[in-house]
């Protein structure tokens, strides 16, 4: 199987006077899953975008296996899928209808396998013929998994993916997640610490959009460890402490 690496080099974004993004760096191979943590703010939206493809910053660059976001980016795309926090569906498709569309977007080749596929792996075999509009928040967010993976990519990006999601369905999350990062790097934002540990090999801390750590989890990375190390290097949004 090839592998994967991910460069990320002094990515910067500001907007007037406020900083999106400051000297992003990082550099990561293999298949695994990263999560991102931070308060709200931290820029966790604007890096997630910005390794998907979908934004541009204003200095710096993301390769992935070597191919540009911005100056191949049709190349780039099609290693890459994007589960934005806001599911991307409309409300009148049934969820097969929706699954088709995204598949003729991303101009997938065999897309009916390609279909069964995914709804194997997001267990949406029972609300095929149902209209998006009717879903409940998992299977929305089930679906909307599906078509970030979809065309296989080799790096998949999660914005805020648990949102909203009882501790059943996180549990289905966490196991969709750990099959998937067999055979790809798999890159996530939450709030939630504690589920962070559960999926993650490695960790990653925002605030004020710079990367302030980079912690690989282990056996002996225990939750304690991961929360005072995020309460000492971030501060709450909207609180002067």
């Amino acid at each position: 199987m090839k592998p994967i690496q991910l460069n990320i080099d002094s990515l910067q974004h500001r907007i007037g006077q406020q900083i999106i993004l400051q000297n992003i760096n990082l550099n990561l191979d293999g298949f695994q899953a990263v999560t991102v943590l931070g308060p709200n703010g931290a820029g966790k939206s604007s890096l997630m975008k910005a390794m998907a493809g979908h934004f541009f910053c204003q200095s710096g660059t993301v390769l992935l296996n070597g191919i540009d976001s911005l100056k191949s980016r049709q190349e780039y795309l099609k290693m890459v899928g994007y589960m934005p926090e806001s599911p991307l569906i409309i409300s009148e498709l049934t969820v097969i209808e929706q699954l088709q569309l995204m598949a003729n977007s991303k101009r997938i080749t065999g897309h009916k396998q390609s279909i069964k596929h995914v709804v194997e792996i997001c267990q949406l075999e029972h609300v095929l013929n149902k209209r998006t509009q009717h879903l409940s928040l998992g299977f929305k967010q089930r679906l909307n998994l599906a078509q970030a993976i979809l065309n296989k990519p080799k790096l998949l990006i999660m914005d805020e993916p648990l949102n909203g999601l009882d501790p059943h369905l996180i549990i289905i999350f966490r196991n969709i997640i750990n099959e998937l990062k067999k055979q790809t790097l798999i890159i996530m934002s939450t709030h939630y610490l504690a589920e962070a540990q559960n999926i993650s090999d490695r960790i990653l801390i925002m605030q004020n959009g710079q990367l302030l750590d980079n912690i690989e989890t282990d056996s002996s990375s225990h939750q304690h460890d991961i929360e005072k190390i995020y309460m000492q290097h971030t501060t709450p949004v909207g609180l002067d402490l």
